[in-house]
């Protein structure tokens, strides 16, 4: 396996030469069916994609022979966050952790996605802009990274769900995020836009059951603020999203413009339907509830109250995905990685929850690529094998419409590029 950091970085066509990836099977990202084709890569994109036969390279083509297997776009995650492991001793030490530590950690957690075949992750809120230093230290050519799409500072609001475990005497560090009215969700904003992030990320509502066992769901933000903070992202193109569990909250994000919608355990028909109208985006993260489930409460330290809201949205969680694909909303797939339980360099886990829930192999994947593209705004760029497009590519040993969860193996995965350049490379040499 290459090397994950380094400034070094190689690339088959960096001598002029196009890069010709002949496919055993070739899945775009578009839904359509897989076939055998070749990838002719120039540069930084995808000059084409031609049938395996009669397909002759040219002499001074460089070729990687993957007829054995699987060729994809790079896959991408939606919603992460590189700061944390997943480990649960992070959130003991959040307070005791120092932002060059959350730096290296942010690093080493992007790597490990980048060789399980992610290419690019939404990073939904870290700390003092971590974020946009490795993003930008990524695209500099200084480590072998997956590209991000970054957010700063999640916008919240006193008590809200990235605010409440803060104590009294934190209050004074440099969050730009925490917000009550319009007026400081607009400036947050504009502040947040002004040191370079991809997007915004908002908390409009969160689900907690009342002392009768009854889901009760929380608003936070509301439409006002987040109009506000929405306008500003819309000036610059950036991508908005909200973490979210449903109610008003997330009628509230809807109608604000809010661009995606994150975890949504109970979303409604009517809900659905206004995403559709207005074409936001629907990511599930299944993993960070279904991660936990499986390990049990005592592993993961919860008390009854707090399994048993982790039972209901396990079992209201088919539902709503199957309503979203009902209605025709988007899905695009987000683990939350770095959330406890859920591992960075185990993203892939996402598809294959998805696919036991409600989606085919194929569906799962789109939801992995050209769908989780729209989320970022990089869909012209990135997401799908056409022409033109950067060249985000990787191959597979089998083939994941028959198993999806082949995917969820890095050993799996046997090259890795990004932007024409080879990042990660294991297994047999695929390069002629």
């Amino acid at each position: 396996m290459s090397s994950s950091s380094g400034s070094s970085i190689s690339s088959p066509s960096s001598n002029g030469a196009r890069l010709v990836i002949k496919a055993g099977l070739l899945i775009d990202g578009n839904g359509g069916q897989a076939r055998d084709q070749v990838v002719v890569v120039n540069g930084r994109n995808i000059e084409g994609v031609y049938p395996l036969n009669p397909f002759q390279p040219r002499p001074d083509d460089k070729v990687i022979d993957a007829a054995q297997y699987t060729v994809m776009p790079g896959l991408i995650d939606c919603h992460v966050h590189t700061r944390s492991t997943g480990d649960p001793r992070d959130q003991r030490t959040a307070y005791t952790t120092s932002v060059p530590d959350f730096a290296y950690r942010s690093l080493r957690n992007a790597q490990k996605d980048l060789e399980a075949g992610y290419t690019t992750l939404r990073d939904m809120a870290s700390i003092n802009y971590v974020d946009v230093a490795l993003r930008d230290a990524i695209e500099r050519g200084d480590f072998k990274g997956p590209r991000l799409r970054v957010s700063g500072w999640g916008l919240t609001q006193w008590g809200g769900h990235m605010h409440r475990f803060m104590r009294p005497g934190l209050d004074m560090v440099e969050s730009k995020g925490v917000v009550n009215n319009p007026g400081e969700a607009q400036s947050a904003a504009r502040y947040n836009i002004g040191r370079g992030v991809d997007g915004l990320k908002f908390n409009t509502g969160g689900g907690v059951l009342d002392d009768n066992g009854k889901m009760v769901i929380h608003q936070e933000m509301d439409y006002a603020m987040l109009r506000a903070a929405v306008k500003e992202a819309e000036k610059v193109g950036a991508w908005t999203a909200t973490h979210c569990h449903g109610g008003q909250g997330a009628t509230d994000a809807i109608l604000a413009g809010v661009f995606s919608i994150e975890h949504g355990h109970w979303l409604t028909d009517e809900q659905f339907a206004q995403m559709l109208e207005r074409g936001t985006i629907f990511v599930p993260t299944l993993c960070a509830n279904e991660n936990r489930y499986r390990l049990g409460p005592a592993a993961v330290d919860h008390d009854e109250k707090a399994w048993r809201w982790l039972e209901i949205v396990m079992e209201d969680k088919t539902d709503t995905v199957k309503k979203a694909m009902k209605a025709g909303v988007p899905v695009a797939a987000g683990s939350d990685a770095g959330m406890v339980h859920t591992y960075h360099g185990e993203c892939a886990r996402e598809m294959e929850y998805l696919v036991r829930r409600a989606m085919t192999p194929m569906q799962a994947i789109v939801a992995s690529t050209k769908t989780a593209a729209m989320a970022t705004k990089l869909d012209h760029k990135t997401g799908t094998l056409d022409a033109g497009k950067w060249a985000d590519v990787i191959v597979v040993k089998g083939n994941p419409l028959d198993d999806i969860s082949i995917l969820t193996d890095k050993n799996n995965i046997l090259l890795v590029m990004k932007d024409g350049k080879v990042m990660v490379e294991r297994g047999p040499k695929l390069a002629a």
